[in-house]
């Protein structure tokens, strides 16, 4: 099924026809300006021409213009631009070719290699701003060019994936790093071209991410409405091979049907009220009066009244565990003095310091204590100081140990 008829295309090649001076004009010269400016823009709205940087001037468009090379045996470029990357890589070249031109005082060259890096850059703001709006338009039309669920969901696979990828790869690009191609005294028609490039990729880049998301959101409701369609098809199936289900028109007039089952005749319904009918006056009259009729206002209600007391807030100070703090000690301990130091050894050694703040703790808890202030470390932590628990197992399982002592070192 082709995308346009005969007309359309008639009507685009009578445009190059009746317009064939001028696009020789442009395409021969680089740019065309005219007095008409009317015909310039219908042009461009066409796609035959796009607008130049000196305000009133265009250049043939890249489709165009492409064209006319491969039909006049001219290769603009020899580089087949394939992704982003080899147009930043192309660029990147002709930028060095136009600087190494002006340090040398050849301003042809160099103006040569300054359209160069104009037609660069546009083909591939060009290129990928109406693949963005071609994917656009498929989801908002919602892939109206193939008929079948089937067959939209398979288009909207296929170009969420090609949108993923793309994503992918203009994302392993930084274009602020091509402000390093102004990084010298160039003209400002050159900053202005490579700015404009940076500004478009930026606002480029959203704006694929938020076509991706309405991809994601368009595959999920077409597959719920293909899920749908199916059980539709299973029970229409089903209903066909089974003719006991089907219902007569005659129903209603069934003799063995009951009064309170019977269809009642169709009902004469219209979208509108026949004033012509006398029947419907004093129903019509009624209305007309209680919509004329005002209503009364109603009351305000009182509302009830309360107090709300406030209560000053009260000041709660802070207060630290005793044994969490010599659990911190311990760590400290065994990293400042680098060798393994026992659990069991640190509470035997401070248990005159501990009586004197009269602090007691049972020798299990405190094993317990420090294993669970190693679990509360960090990673990085937890890999800089070890532990070594000294385990018993218990009488009678096979994975179950009593903690005795744990063993702490760097």
């Amino acid at each position: 099924m082709a995308l346009y008829d005969t007309q359309q295309v008639t009507d685009l090649l009578k445009q190059f026809g009746a317009n064939a001076p001028l696009l020789a004009d442009a395409f021969i010269n680089g740019s065309v300006s005219s007095d008409d400016i009317s015909q310039l823009k219908m042009l461009h709205k066409k796609g035959l021409l796009r607008p130049n940087d000196a305000p009133g001037e265009y250049r043939v468009a890249s489709e165009v213009n492409r064209m006319l090379n491969r039909l006049m045996c001219k290769q603009s470029s020899y580089l087949q631009l394939t992704d982003m990357g080899k147009v930043i890589d192309s660029v990147n070249n002709s930028v060095a070719d136009h600087q190494l031109s002006i340090k040398n005082n050849q301003h042809d060259d160099a103006n040569y290699y300054l359209e160069q890096i104009d037609d660069l850059l546009y083909q591939a703001t060009d290129s990928l701003n109406v693949s963005l709006d071609t994917m656009h338009s498929f989801i908002s039309s919602k892939f109206g060019f193939v008929a079948t669920l089937s067959a939209k969901i398979r288009e909207n696979e296929k170009m969420l994936n090609y949108a993923q990828k793309l994503l992918t790869e203009l994302q392993q690009i930084d274009p602020e790093s091509c402000y390093e191609w102004t990084n010298w005294p160039c003209s400002s028609d050159f900053s202005r071209k490579i700015s404009g490039f940076i500004y478009w990729f930026n606002q480029a880049l959203p704006r694929l991410r938020f076509i991706i998301d309405n991809m994601r959101l368009s595959l999920f409701r077409l597959r719920c409405d293909e899920k749908q369609a199916n059980l539709l098809r299973k029970m229409a199936r089903y209903l066909h091979s089974h003719p006991e289900f089907e219902l007569s028109d005659a129903l209603f007039n069934n003799e063995n049907l009951p009064s309170t089952l019977k269809f009642s005749p169709p009902l004469q319904l219209k979208t509108y009220v026949d004033l012509y009918n006398t029947a419907n006056d004093s129903a019509l009259i009624d209305i007309i009066q209680s919509l004329r009729t005002q209503k009364k206002p109603s009351s305000i209600a009182t509302r009830e009244v309360s107090e709300v007391d406030i209560i000053e807030t009260e000041r709660i100070d802070v207060k630290h565990d005793f044994f969490e703090d010599e659990t911190q000690r311990l760590f400290e301990q065994v990293i400042i003095d680098g060798h393994a130091i026992s659990a069991i050894n640190f509470m035997e050694m401070s248990l005159s310091r501990w009586g004197d703040h009269e602090h007691i703790i049972d020798p299990i808890q405190w094993v317990e204590l420090v294993f669970s202030s190693y679990c509360k470390l960090t990673h990085d932590q937890q890999s800089f100081i070890q532990i070594k628990p000294k385990a018993v197992l218990l009488e009678g399982t096979t994975a179950n140990y009593i903690y005795s002592d744990i063993v702490i070192k760097v």
